[in-house]
């Protein structure tokens, strides 16, 4: 297949801009030709881009796909004060009462969502307590069927009693041991809640299960304040001291959030190669504070961006990281440089040390994950104002189009392979009974 007529921004390693070029997209879902003109290639598909964006596909390193059917949701009683408040009073309450048409539903719905905003990978960490086994089998069904790229894990967690941890530790094993046999779009990872509702012997059976499989793990860390007070009166230590001791922490480890880490945790994270994941949006709703990107990035920390289930929209992070850190910092120079990483180059390379994938770039040889978007520049772009374009025109634009290894996942704004509004009305009839169950 030959995509013509586009206006291509490769983030390559040259970082070009071509005004009208030319991609190819090889049978095997990786990219061929990239260039002003292709050569002849009989035979080959032909694509008339009419002038629009061509763009690497945007990745998602953290979300929670099942938080889908919470949109709207209204709890009845006093409204949460903080975050161990909206974690008892929301989330678990959600995860607990989920069962499996749930889990199908809004995955299938959250990864429509996510398409349709150019999102053609997701890390995602589930949670069903009282519906756990065979669940990341559902989650990948739905992957599947909508066409994206996954990194899947079930949440371990102590707070549901041993029975249910127990569960949740087989689950995850269960997965991975069959997860990426055939096209690799589907992999696995292991993953763990948090430090401050994890005992050292759950953590234990985890790393040691984990490290017979060859995998990493996939954590909050230090999101709100309480996980530190808890490791500090229970452990003398903070979080990522606690973890880094038990062998969680390495360079195949999401660590969610990191907002409240000291200078020596961000060493810590560091030696370590810790792939940090922020996720500005859900913190400001949460209230818990603003990770301090610019001292981890200094620390050669590698931060990359995640929705944690906030919103399908990764260009709203994009902004809201950029955004964040200038109220953190009282700085209006901050936040351009970092919000343009973790987007764009950070969250690629954390894909390839986790999963050995090669994307988030239009180069020979990376896998064709792409999209398309309804942006035609009212001023010159290239590569060293892409940052403007992005934060002022690009983020705001229309996807027109999403593949994912070579396969068109959207087309002309509708998604390919499933019914948007069959899927969306089945989704609101399981949530609303979810809801009466809650």
């Amino acid at each position: 297949m030959l995509i013509r007529n586009a206006r291509i921004v490769t983030l390559d390693g040259a970082n070009r801009v071509l005004d009208s070029g030319v991609v190819q997209v090889c049978g095997d879902g990786s990219i061929g030709f990239v260039g002003a003109d292709a050569p002849a290639l009989n035979g080959e598909t032909v694509i008339d881009a009419q002038g629009k964006l061509l763009m690497p596909a945007l990745i998602n390193c953290h979300t929670h796909l099942y938080s889908t059917l919470a949109r709207g949701l209204a709890l009845s009683g006093r409204p949460a004060a903080n975050f161990r408040q909206i974690l008892q009073k929301l989330w678990w309450r959600l995860d607990s009462a989920l069962d499996a048409e749930d889990i199908y539903y809004g995955a299938l719905a959250g990864l429509m969502d996510s398409a349709k905003a150019g999102v053609g990978t997701l890390f995602d960490h589930h949670s069903s307590p009282n519906a756990c086994c065979g669940s990341l089998d559902i989650l990948e069904r739905a992957f599947r069927e909508v066409g994206l790229r996954g990194l899947l894990c079930y949440e371990t967690s102590d707070r549901n009693g041993p029975a249910k941890a127990a569960e949740a530790i087989a689950e995850n094993i269960r997965f991975m041991e069959k997860a990426g046999r055939d096209d690799g779009t589907i992999g696995a990872t292991f993953g763990l809640h948090a430090s401050f509702t994890l005992s050292d012997r759950t953590m234990r059976r985890c790393v040691e299960a984990g490290r017979a499989l060859g995998s990493g793990f996939h954590i909050h860390v230090a999101e709100d304040n309480c996980d530190v007070k808890h490791a500090r009166a229970r452990f003398g230590k903070s979080p990522v001291q606690r973890l880094c001791d038990l062998g969680v922490l390495g360079d195949k480890t999401i660590a969610a959030h990191c907002v409240h880490v000291s200078a020596a945790d961000m060493a810590r994270l560091a030696r370590r190669g810790v792939n940090v994941v922020h996720n500005p949006q859900s913190n400001c709703n949460n209230a818990v504070g603003i990770a301090d990107v610019p001292a981890l990035l200094r620390r050669s920390v590698l931060v990359g961006l995640g929705s944690d289930g906030y919103s399908p929209r990764m260009w709203e992070e994009f902004i809201a990281a950029c955004h964040v850190q200038k109220l953190r910092s009282g700085d209006a120079r901050a936040g351009a440089g970092e919000a343009y990483a973790l987007a764009l180059l950070n969250n690629r390379e954390i894909v390839r040390k986790m999963w050995g994938w090669e994307l988030g770039r239009i180069e020979r040889g990376a896998r064709a994950d792409l999209m398309l978007v309804d942006y035609h520049p009212p001023t010159p772009l290239c590569g060293e104002n892409l940052f403007g374009h992005m934060l002022f025109g690009i983020a705001h634009a229309a996807v027109d189009s999403l593949m994912v290894n070579g396969q068109f996942v959207v087309q002309n704004h509708r998604c390919v392979a499933v019914d948007e509004a069959a899927v969306a009305e089945r989704a609101a009839a399981r949530a609303r009974k979810l809801w009466q169950r809650l």
